[in-house]
């Protein structure tokens, strides 16, 4: 099965630099390769320093660059057109009717989370068409490629729980609101888009919390806010049931850095901090080189530095985030959540889920037939996971 590794991590650390270097040295090992960015500010071109237009993404389709290598870089506006085109078209109008001009209406119509759709649709597609052996995913800041990896749950709950009820509902109101409001109701070919779109990404949380198949690989520099943004990261991650099999810090100081050698001692400090901090998981060194890392050249030393000889696509890390198991006659539920205190947690039952909360964010653990019908009976952390005890309560 094809590969997918998503590289992420706080703006500004050079995760376009990693993923266009990881896809250089997967080519050169003779994968067929694509690296896709689904940030909205694209700067894959910029690494490879191709000669393009300042907006000129190739309307939003793959563009070979070198033997085996790919670059794309998703055009939402396009892309929403061509896949998207009757929800588009019918958000363009309502905007439209609350006095917009056409123009603003247009850009509008973008709605926040369609790059991700479009992306998982892409991924999705060459998944199952098996065009490429290493799809790499250049991913927007951390906050957004969390939004992107929970969006097929998203999409799941939006089509198991509320489509149906929307789409009756509107056919319904339809007749009746046409006699009460100009402001158009959605018509049946918004919804029949919307259900094909699903289609076309379904099945594609499967493979990205398959941990042989999709991992994480978060690019942090040695710095403090920095490494705090990654542990969330990793522990977010986690809480989705994703696997991060590889930590990279880049810009790393030599020793004799002159007159920045106290930032040098600065920088070692927190590099053993982060290799403390994140094992087992890998944790590789970029220094900091002499030059901007643009062009396919310098990409390629990059590279090097990255992997050596060895083969970029390896899984380093293969192991799920969360399991059930049995214990007697009780079920423990364990999830690896890092960096997290038990006091920080909320867990709450919600028909066949358990909503794992942390801050801002929660995870939807789905429960299996035999836990549904037990009781959640107590939970505690041991050794940065999560274990959550259910009960049989009429055996007791």
């Amino acid at each position: 099965m094809p590969r997918i590794i998503l590289v992420s991590g706080k703006g500004g650390t050079g995760k376009t630099t990693v993923a266009s270097a990881t896809g250089l040295a997967t080519a050169k090992q003779g994968y067929r390769t694509l690296v896709i960015s689904f940030d909205i500010a694209h700067s894959l071109s910029d690494a490879f320093d191709l000669e393009r237009g300042l907006f000129d993404q190739n309307q939003g389709l793959p563009l070979r660059v070198t033997e085996n290598l790919d670059l794309q870089e998703v055009d939402v506006q396009e892309d929403v057109e061509r896949h998207w085109g009757d929800v588009y078209r019918y958000l363009a109008t309502i905007f439209t009717s609350t006095g917009l001009s056409s123009v603003a209406a247009e850009e509008l119509a973008i709605i926040p989370g369609m790059e991700d759709v479009v992306t998982l649709l892409y991924l999705n597609q060459y998944m199952v068409e098996n065009t490429y052996d290493v799809l790499i995913v250049d991913c927007a800041p951390t906050g957004e490629s969390l939004r992107f990896v929970s969006m097929p749950t998203t999409l799941e709950w939006y089509m198991r729980k509320i489509f149906g009820i929307e789409r009756n509902v509107m056919r319904a109101a339809r007749p009746i609101a046409k006699m009460l409001t100009d402001v158009p109701l959605p018509d049946e070919s918004y919804f029949a888009a919307i259900q094909r779109l699903f289609k076309r990404i379904e099945g594609i949380e499967n493979i990205l919390l398959d941990p042989e198949t999709t991992t994480i690989r978060l690019v942090t520099n040695p710095e403090k806010m920095v490494v705090r943004e990654t542990q969330r990261a990793y522990m977010y991650f986690g809480l989705y049931g994703m696997n991060t099999d590889q930590i990279i810090i880049n810009r790393v100081f030599p020793e004799q850095a002159g007159v920045f050698s106290r930032l040098a001692a600065r920088q070692t400090a927190y590099t053993a901090e982060i290799a403390e901090y994140f094992q087992p998981v890998p944790v590789t060194q970029l220094p900091l080189f002499e030059d901007e890392i643009i062009g396919m050249a310098r990409l390629q030393e990059v590279g090097h530095a990255l992997y050596g000889d060895e083969d970029p696509s390896q899984c380093y890390i293969s192991s799920p985030s969360y399991t059930f198991k049995k214990d007697g006659q009780d079920y423990l539920l364990e999830v690896v959540m890092p960096f997290v205190q038990k006091e920080e947690i909320d867990l709450t039952r919600q028909a066949e889920d358990l909503v794992i909360r942390v801050g801002n964010f929660k995870r939807h653990v789905p429960l299996p037939r035999s836990v549904v019908r037990l009781k959640t009976a107590g939970a505690k952390m041991d050794d940065g996971r999560l274990i959550v005890r259910f009960v049989n309560e009429v055996s007791r």
